[in-house]
């Protein structure tokens, strides 16, 4: 048991010091919504193309890209609406309390059903998370889910992007994929 404590204690450290985390400063990301004058807080990373995105609610990081201008929080204040509105591309980051003790394979397959049962062009899942991603032509998407059967807690992030800008928005999501910290305190 001690081992595989030190194994996840590694891991988790890899994943903080591999991430572009470096909390230079706070800025602030005016709201998509003409009525609204909230702000949603961002931090700076090393990367310059990027913010990083932390919900202090349910503890979890993940990177946005700066070409989202404006955002909106999520009501219950579990994660934010990114818009990058010059490729008309959304990113959107959630997390739930896990009260029904939903497993990996239902919420994947939640997933898929909402979606009207996709062909995948992206299909990996584990034993506690899963990435998919589809098109439907014009339109491209991708989501990533990981559950915390610790915490009872599941968060993710999607992205909505022009499928014409397929190579751009893969190296986006290979970012932010690498960059998210599903169960992280700072």
């Amino acid at each position: 048991m001690k081992f595989k404590n030190l194994v996840m204690l590694a891991a988790a450290l890899t994943c903080i010091a591999g991430s572009t985390v470096m909390a230079e400063e706070k800025v602030s990301i005016k709201s998509a919504s003409a009525d609204s004058y909230e702000v949603v807080q961002v931090m700076t990373t090393k990367d310059k193309k990027y913010y990083q995105y932390y919900n202090s609610a349910y503890q979890y990081a993940v990177d946005i890209p700066r070409a989202a201008t404006t955002a909106d929080m999520n009501a219950d204040g579990d994660g934010c609406y990114f818009q990058d509105p010059k490729d008309d591309a959304v990113y959107m980051t959630y997390a739930a309390k896990n009260t029904m003790g939903f497993t990996i394979d239902e919420l994947y397959n939640m997933a898929l059903g909402m979606n009207g049962s996709p062909t995948l062009t992206t299909n990996i899942k584990t034993k506690n998370s899963y990435a998919i991603g589809w098109t439907d032509g014009k339109k491209s998407y991708y989501h990533e889910l990981y559950i915390n059967d610790k915490n009872k807690t599941y968060t993710a992030f999607s992205v909505t992007y022009p499928t014409s800008k397929k190579d751009k928005y893969q190296a986006i999501i290979a970012h932010m994929s690498r960059s998210f910290m599903p169960n992280v305190q700072m």
